[in-house]
């Protein structure tokens, strides 16, 4: 029997978290809620819904609670990654987990753009994000169309490839550059996503730039360690 957990890493998010987590539960065994600093009710709504909590008693960044929520959860034979604002529809989770199942893949990108450009997505956003594709993709070895997505699967085996070095958003495009990097084979699904639910509070372009840094930085650090 497959043995699955969804790892959620939130921030404020008591709005959309409680209709996150019920609906993800349809499709995992296990929740895990890691709450990263939250001043408002995102524990008692996920608590609530059925997760399990990890806390931060300060904000982290992303790349801490997923690296939290990694830790906690041991071995496991899926592992379920999505955003808590809503933006993510928890019913494409078997079409993400499906190619794991099937031994197809090692880690699942759940990608906004496989079928060409979102229709939804503001422009200045993805202006933003295809630089940051094309400098993961570079940095990687790989050709992915969403480099910046939270909404993804695992193996078992992928769990135990990551660094998690960066502790704030460019931890997404640091986990390809590790998937990729440890032989992992990497499949992309399509994904839809809600704009309207939007619950960042970085600003697109002081987020974008300080990725961008993060990529640069690591490609300039691992090259200079072979």
């Amino acid at each position: 029997m497959v043995n699955s957990v969804a790892i959620i890493p939130t921030y404020n998010e008591e709005v959309a978290i409680g209709s996150i987590i019920l609906r993800t539960l349809q499709y995992v065994d296990k929740v895990l809620i890691v709450n990263d600093g939250s001043d408002d009710k995102t524990v008692e709504v996920a608590k609530l819904a059925g997760a399990e909590v990890i806390n931060h008693t300060t904000n982290l960044g992303k790349g801490e609670a997923l690296k939290s929520g990694f830790q906690a959860i041991g071995d496991v034979d899926v592992i379920v990654t999505i955003d808590g604002d809503g933006q993510h529809n928890p019913d494409e989770i078997p079409s993400l987990i499906k190619p794991i199942l099937e031994d197809n893949a090692d880690l699942v990108n759940g990608s906004r753009y496989m079928n060409g450009p979102e229709e939804n997505t503001p422009a200045y956003r993805r202006v933003g994000q295809q630089v940051l594709d094309t400098a993961t993709n570079v940095s990687a070895g790989i050709k992915v169309t969403d480099s910046q997505s939270g909404f993804r699967a695992f193996s078992n085996r992928a769990s135990k490839s990551f660094r998690f070095n960066d502790t704030g958003f460019g931890i997404e495009s640091e986990m390809l550059v590790d998937a990729a990097e440890a032989g992992l084979k990497i499949v992309e699904v399509p994904i839809t996503v809600r704009y309207d639910v939007d619950g960042s509070t970085k600003d697109p372009v002081t987020h974008g730039v300080g990725v961008l840094l993060n990529i640069t930085k690591d490609k300039i650090i691992r090259t200079f360690k072979r």
